[in-house]
């Protein structure tokens, strides 16, 4: 007897201590004190929150924010639904399997302990909220009894905390002439204010006056013996270029060099004998020296088909597979050599977004690498026209020298650049676009 009354003693005391904290839990954290600490007063395994107005999970025991899209939470969905339609839904109930459809039971023990407990929570504007428990064991008198005392302290916890002060409509609050007056005067103040126009556009560090590596002739680029943004040395192997065809080119040169010579000789040899053959003497003379110069030119070819470093730096290409077996041109542009501390910014300006830049203006780079330590830089060159961008957007080339040239970015990195033009009142910085539309629309 005395242990049973201990018992009692001991549930009465947790649920004092349960109401005291509802009534004391934050608004926000109200929902995980119900399905988490309901257990000192009740043992079960899951408990769960749900809203009946807005047909939404709470709040779940065991987790911080219940996610609404998870497989989880989708299962349950409908069968809470369906506990909130029962008409033992006003008062505490206990549940199984057995209480909803087979279809809805399909996946019951997947999910779920074999018993529930339906718990509503009522409030003084009527019940909005369901309490669900669920555990292995059935639910007795006692506890269903217990446990409804408990969902009052719940429901009005609920009701204190989804309540707030009166929402005062924005027309009440700008009834006040002085406060009309104050936003108008603000309004007109802000307008006014002189700022400093400014625009973003993509920029790309890029060498400055890089050695350009051309194609030395016509022909098929056979081997790269280097790879983008590698160290090259004076000299270095860069590319060659298909030899074959010079190769078979040398080879008769120099297969008629040799006849053209053979019969020179023996021509000088019979004209010992017949002075009538030393007229053929000059010809044969002129025929020998022009195979031996096309023999000589034909190894200069070849010598040249061999691309070499003439300045040590950095190469800037893209990747040579994209090269390799490509026919070029003699002067085309392959590759390029580039000092790797000398760079500059290249900007691309859309049309549309142009405005009035004098020179030396100011430009702050943010590469993609380090975002939030931008680079400053003076505005030195603007092109004459807009040209098509690789995305086909009509833009202005513009480049810049970095300010601080002993902490220059690496070459190639790409961000945005943000010019700074004259200042203008905030106004008309607002309304450029409008403006301009307007403009097009007035010339029609």
């Amino acid at each position: 007897m005395s242990d049973r009354l201990n018992h009692q003693l001991l549930r009465l005391t947790l649920l004092l201590q349960l109401e005291r904290r509802a009534r004391l839990a934050p608004a926000d954290e109200l929902p995980f004190v119900i399905v988490n600490e309901t257990t000192e007063l009740l043992p079960y395994r899951q408990a769960l929150l749900w809203h009946k107005k807005s047909a939404r999970l709470h709040a779940a025991s065991g987790v911080a924010t219940p996610e609404k899209n998870s497989p989880y939470a989708l299962w349950i969905k409908p069968i809470l639904q369906h506990l909130c339609r029962d008409q033992r839904a006003d008062a505490v109930m206990a549940f199984t399997a057995e209480d909803v459809s087979a279809e809805l039971a399909r996946d019951w023990y997947e999910w779920l302990p074999e018993h529930g407990l339906w718990i509503p929570l009522i409030t003084p504007n009527g019940s909005q909220y369901g309490l669900v428990l669920l555990r292995e064991s059935e639910w007795t008198e006692s506890e269903m009894q217990l446990v409804g005392y408990l969902a009052e302290t719940y429901g009005h916890a609920l009701a204190l905390a989804a309540a707030g002060p009166p929402v005062r409509s924005w027309w009440d609050r700008l009834s006040s002439k002085k406060l009309q007056l104050l936003i108008v005067g603000a309004l007109l103040a802000a307008a006014c204010y002189p700022v400093r126009q400014a625009v973003l556009a993509e920029a790309e560090v890029i060498p400055v006056k890089p050695n350009l590596v051309r194609a030395p002739l016509e022909g098929v680029i056979e081997t790269f013996y280097v790879q983008p943004n590698e160290v090259v040395k004076v000299g270095q192997k860069l590319f060659s270029l298909d030899m074959t065809q010079l190769r078979s080119r040398l080879d008769v040169a120099q297969e008629t060099r040799d006849i053209a010579k053979t019969e020179y000789l023996q021509t000088t040899q019979q004209a010992m004998l017949d002075p009538t053959v030393k007229s053929k003497l000059a010809g044969l003379k002129s025929k020998w020296d022009q195979q031996v110069a096309e023999v000589n030119y034909v190894r200069t070819l070849l010598k040249r088909s061999m691309v070499t470093a003439t300045k040590a730096g950095v190469m800037v290409f893209d990747d040579p597979n994209d090269w390799l077996g490509k026919p070029v041109t003699q002067g085309e542009k392959i590759l390029a050599v580039a000092d790797p501390g000398i760079v500059e910014l290249e900007i691309r300006l859309p049309m549309d977004d142009l405005l009035a830049l004098e020179p030396d203006a100011d430009v702050l780079f943010f590469s993609n690498i380090n975002p939030h330590k931008p680079l400053q830089a003076k505005l030195n060159y603007f092109s004459y026209r807009a040209t098509p961008t690789p995305a086909d957007i009509m833009a202005y080339r513009l480049k810049a020298n970095f300010t601080d040239t002993t902490a220059s970015p690496r070459l190639g990195y790409r961000g945005s650049a943000k010019l700074y033009g004259a200042r203008k009142p905030f106004i008309l910085w607002l309304l450029r676009k409008p403006i301009q539309t307007a403009r097009l629309w007035m010339t029609w």
